[in-house]
């Protein structure tokens, strides 16, 4: 039986990062459930999966941008100088993508120590999606991705699966707050 946990698809790809970030520890403590790390994902996150790896798989220059704003100090006008700074990211190898590929399929298809059981979105669940859009894209940082992610775990809810959603992202966060649906972050330490 999975853990009564929801993953949106930056937990998710968490338990295969390469880097292993330090959340790593604290999310597989609270999926553990007999040995085996197991939880439910959205179908949107089985598929957004995807879509993630493939930005590590894709190297990423460094970037620095200066700034061109004007500053207004009393009537003298001054252009910022400062620079900001994107050091870029390493491509992923193909070794490591072949394998967190081959991970995923297992994961997905309950083969291993990493189970995830894959919630459907159904009419129900874009429903809810259209309806935290709605009320909450105007005010968050919130997109359709993340409004069918919530709108899993309120279906699911609905039929009677006591989920909890895992999320690092603000603008999710805060529409489940607005929502009075509890989460868990697993980069916040004050919640381990």
């Amino acid at each position: 039986m999975p853990s009564q946990f929801l993953l949106d698809t930056n937990a998710y790809y968490i338990l295969f990062d390469p880097s292993c970030p330090s959340s790593y520890a604290a999310l597989t403590a609270k999926l553990n459930y007999s040995g085996v790390v197991s939880f439910y994902i959205s179908e949107i996150t089985s598929m957004e999966i995807h879509s993630v790896l493939g930005k590590y798989r894709r190297k990423s220059d460094p970037q620095v941008q200066t700034c061109k704003r004007d500053i207004i100090d009393g009537n003298s006008h001054i252009q910022c100088s400062k620079t900001w700074r994107d050091p870029g990211r390493r491509r992923l190898s193909p070794n490591a993508y072949c394998t967190i590929l081959a991970m995923l399929k297992d994961c997905e298809a309950g083969k291993g120590d990493i189970q995830a059981t894959t919630i459907k979105v159904d009419s129900f669940c874009v429903k809810h999606a259209q309806y935290l859009l709605e009320e909450y894209s105007g005010r968050f940082n919130f997109g359709s991705h993340d409004a069918l992610i919530a709108g899993s775990l309120i279906a699911a809810r609905q039929q009677g699966l006591d989920l909890e959603l895992v999320t690092s992202d603000k603008g999710l966060k805060a529409v489940l707050k607005e929502e009075k649906i509890s989460y868990f972050d697993p980069s916040d330490p004050v919640e381990w």
